[in-house]
């Protein structure tokens, strides 16, 4: 009897091990191998670049560099979703896109509203009534639960799973780019010190101030530019924190006008 049940359980362990959360929280411990010897090739071409005094582009390799160590081989993910995340104002996974039409057809359709303790209310609904939807398979799968008569439950966890993905995103991305937000003045201030170190090395009797000025203004530049690039990672950062914030709202507020619709026993038309 206890050979059945152990028999039982391995197939849950595995199937939760293998769950996509792990595949996304591997990737953010930097991907292994790959996002050390990016993280060293970038390094190297840094070092390269602040022998020669290019410290604006030695930062910003180095920058470059830890988004590489951080998202390893995801880096061209994170990049593209950070260009377009200030241009558009869909969410970047396509399910969650969804959600958020259908969201926007479901507000007009139940007249959602939050009352003064700012709780979502919905109505007054006609039971039975007709709600038309636009045209997506978030719809037509909520649809089909209709007609079989599920429960509440069974619809939010279709809903769930047109709004996790994008989370996963949202979040794994904001990690990344905090990362590198609060490595990067940590980085202007080795190169500001190593820059020091030479420039004091080289002291002799016949220093001026007129010469030592120059030398010390270089060295300051890499302060500097750590400085301006965590602050434009931190405001890409904070960019998916606001867009998190509103998929959590759609979510919320789908999850509202679910149960709404699965109370009333409402019927979907989906348009052409």
């Amino acid at each position: 009897m206890k050979s059945e049940e152990k028999k039982d359980e391995k197939p849950k362990f595995f199937s939760t091990i293998k769950k996509s959360t792990l595949v996304v929280n591997q990737a953010a411990a930097g991907a292994g191998v790959a996002g050390l010897l990016g993280f060293g090739g970038f390094f190297v071409v840094a070092s390269v670049f602040f022998v020669t005094e290019n410290y604006f582009i030695s930062m910003l390799t180095i920058s470059f560099g830890l988004l590489v160590y951080v998202a390893g081989l995801d880096l061209a993910k994170i990049l593209l979703s950070s260009f377009t995340i200030f241009f558009s104002s869909k969410h970047l996974i396509t399910k969650a896109a969804h959600l958020q039409d259908t969201l926007e057809a479901l507000k007009e359709a139940l007249r959602l509203r939050r009352d003064a303790r700012g709780e979502i209310k919905g109505g007054p609904v006609e039971s039975s009534s007709s709600l038309r939807l636009p045209n997506n398979p978030l719809v037509h799968e909520i649809k089909k639960v209709l007609e079989d008569r599920k429960d509440f439950e069974y619809a939010e966890y279709i809903s769930h799973s047109y709004y996790v993905e994008c989370h996963e995103l949202y979040d794994y991305s904001i990690t990344s780019l905090d990362f590198v937000a609060h490595s990067m003045p940590l980085f202007g201030l080795i190169g500001t010190i190593v820059g020091l170190i030479a420039m004091f090395d080289g002291l002799g009797a016949d220093v001026t101030v007129e010469t030592l000025s120059p030398q010390l203004a270089l060295a300051l530049k890499t302060t500097l530019y750590g400085a301006i690039f965590s602050s434009v990672y931190k405001v890409i950062s904070s960019r998916f924190e606001q867009r998190i914030r509103a998929l959590d709202y759609d979510y919320e507020t789908f999850s509202r006008a679910l149960e709404v619709v699965v109370e009333n026993k409402c019927s979907i038309e989906v348009e052409e």
